[in-house]
């Protein structure tokens, strides 16, 4: 136990250095909420006059729930020059799902930057809205691009630029909010870690890390005192709480205050085990009156964000961050090398999308559900998601399946494109377009099943790749209810669509596909007594329908250009019909009284007959099937059984 003895000269000395501190900091430091103006964010210089550590900053929005992002520039001086590019910048940064206070009202980001400004030191920071319109930063005209706007006896702030996603040309422009920081430091000798450079989490990589990942830290003097030349501090990590690895460091030259030095350990870290790993850090110094800032840890995903190895996987994207955030479930992330600016990634959805008519109104369901979606204002040719990694090592027919809102609704300009890509690991290799390009579908939502069984036995991450700059600003993408499923197999009759399809209340095959799409059968629906069964019959115009019942009983029978009887007993040996098999109704026989007239498709194609659901016995009442009548060819087609369960 270490524990540290003051005489009481040096409690009085350190009391005088706190109390000095806290009369120092005049934080914060406001600039101005009038507003007047606005777009996504804005660039500006402080400078500061005694040493800070800028921890939040409070903004003015319109408009939200929005994200929004912090960057630093690298080094110190003003942000002139770096208005159109985040090659300079660091994301130090993010805040999402925030709802405004209101106009000309501090919106505090909560936020605990810890980012430190040694004295006469000016620094830029660039605030900005991520979120599509109607999220907007509000700024205000200003008098002269540089010039100082105020300032306190720590920081000085200064006009800048305003303007749209790293792409800022307004000026100048005054930015509305509050600094929030502290005295750069309390204590005379204080050192500090200050960042973890290795590892980093590359949760965009299924790839398993080593057993030798490089350790590299960066050490603050956040003390008044320089530390000196020689002097010795102790560094240290352990990996998931294991036994430290303990290495010193000498200085080679004296570490003033607000000075970073690095180091690389020279003991590497072993993350090769598949999940996630903690590796936490530490410095030692002897003359250290804070303790409280010598620790830094950071999580680790060896093998992934999220490695999915039982199925079925399912995400229904509820919201997350808020209506139009763009944080995403666990283990689906966005690519930072694709576009770059405004609506260059997925956000999540709720209810229309912000322009209406060109994307979904609601989830597929039609419920208050979320979904996530690719803007198409964003006009970029690639917008990229990444999936979670996927193990197929114990699938043999594995498939994506998911649901795809793509409706052009614009006259001009050619339909924005959703592709899904596959990585495999280990080696990394890509195969393009699995799937797609898919081109509008109408507005309505689709069912997409992609087979991967080419990729059975392997880890895999799938990449939902956009093209938004197609279309006319009319074409949004969108995606719900992601699945990945081992497939079973179906052996029945599968609907035909135009030809024979039977619905009884949206039934669905074990797989959960529903109709009218060409997976096969048997289906299966369920009623309560007292509610409306309907049986909804489709095939070709005003041709004759005849219903069957009987027990489940799959691929009984096979007709060739017909298709599969799926109810009855065993096949008659003379007949070639399965036996106990019953008909319902004949729409070949106009029955007096009967419903069989009502067994023959209308104009549409389509017949349908309804009825409330008497009292009866629980359990499956029967299996029904239909035999449609066709111009030509075989002359019939059977369309699927379903098996009806009463609840």
């Amino acid at each position: 136990m270490n524990t540290r003895r003051f005489s009481l000269t040096s409690l009085a000395v350190l009391c005088c250095l706190l109390l000095v501190g806290q009369l120092s900091a005049q934080s914060p430091l406001t600039t101005t909420f009038v507003g007047g103006n606005g777009q996504k964010g804005n660039m500006f210089d402080v400078k500061s006059l005694t040493g800070v550590v800028i921890q939040t900053f409070d903004i003015h929005f319109t408009g939200g729930p929005g994200d929004f992002e912090v960057w630093a520039l690298n080094a110190p001086g003003t942000y002139l020059g770096n208005q159109t590019s985040n090659a300079n910048w660091t994301l130090i940064g993010t805040v999402t799902g925030l709802a405004s206070a209101g106009a000309n009202t501090p919106t505090p980001m909560n936020l605990s930057l810890g980012f430190p400004i040694p004295a006469g030191v000016t620094q830029a920071f660039y605030i900005t809205a991520t979120t599509a319109s109607p999220v907007n930063l509000s700024y205000t005209n200003g008098t002269a691009t540089g010039s100082l706007y105020t300032s306190n006896t720590d920081l000085e702030f200064y006009e800048g630029h305003g303007g749209t996603y790293f792409n800022l040309t307004f000026n100048p422009r005054v930015w509305n909010g509050n600094i929030h920081y502290t005295p750069l430091s309390f204590f005379a000798d204080d050192v500090a870690l200050f960042n973890i450079v290795a590892p980093q989490n590359t949760t965009l990589d299924c790839s398993a890390r080593s057993a030798t990942e490089t350790v590299t830290v960066d050490i603050i003097n956040l003390g008044t005192n320089p530390v000196l030349t020689g002097t010795l501090l102790q560094l240290s990590f352990t990996v998931d709480g294991g036994t430290p690895n303990i290495e010193f460091l000498s200085l080679a030259a004296d570490l003033n205050q607000g000075q970073v030095l690095q180091y690389t350990f020279t003991a590497t870290a072993d993350l090769s085990a598949l999940g996630n790993h903690t590796v936490a850090t530490n410095v030692t110094y002897g003359l250290d009156l804070d303790g409280s800032n010598d620790s830094m840890s950071v999580q680790i995903g060896s093998g992934g964000a999220l490695r999915v190895t039982s199925y079925p996987f399912s995400e229904d994207f509820n919201p997350v961050g808020g209506n139009g955030s763009s944080m995403m479930p666990i283990g689906f992330i966005q690519e930072t090398t694709d576009g770059t600016g405004l609506n260059a990634d997925w956000f999540l959805r709720t209810d229309n999308t912000p322009t209406n008519g060109t994307g979904p109104s609601a989830d597929h369901t039609g419920g208050s559900s979320g979904y996530i979606y690719v803007e198409d204002a964003g006009n970029f040719s690639t917008v990229n998601l990444r999936t979670p990694c996927f193990d197929l090592g114990a699938l043999v027919s594995p498939t994506l399946r998911f649901f795809l809102h793509s409706n052009n609704a614009s006259t001009t300009g050619a339909d924005n494109t959703l592709s899904v890509d596959v990585i495999s690991y280990p080696s990394t290799t890509v195969t393009m377009d699995v799937a797609g390009p898919l081109t509008s579908q109408g507005n309505n939502w689709v069912l997409q099943s992609i087979d991967l069984s080419a990729f059975s036995g392997q880890v895999i991450q799938m990449v939902l790749r956009v093209d938004s700059s197609l279309s006319s600003g009319a074409h949004d993408i969108a995606v719900d209810d992601f699945s990945v499923v081992e497939l079973q197999a179906t052996p029945g009759q599968a609907p035909q669509p135009g030809l024979a399809v039977l619905d009884l209340n949206n039934p669905t095959n074990i797989n959960g596909d529903p109709l009218p799409f060409g997976f096969g059968g048997p289906y299966f629906s369920s009623v309560s007594p007292g509610t409306t069964l309907i049986f909804k019959m489709s095939g070709e115009p005003m041709q004759p329908i005849i219903l069957f019942a009987g027990a489940l009983n799959p691929a009984v029978a096979s007709f060739t250009n017909i298709g599969i009887i799926d109810c009855g007993g065993p096949v008659d040996p003379l007949t070639g019909l399965p036996t106990a098999l019953t008909i319902l109704a004949d729409g070949t026989q106009a029955v007096q009284g009967g419903f069989h007239p009502f067994f023959v498709t209308a104009a549409n194609g389509e017949a349908e007959v309804g009825f409330t659901v008497p009292a009866l016995p629980t359990g499956v009442l029967s299996t029904f099937q239909c035999a449609f009548f066709v111009t030509g060819g075989a002359g019939l087609a059977l369309s699927n059984a379903v098996q009806l369960t009463i609840l």
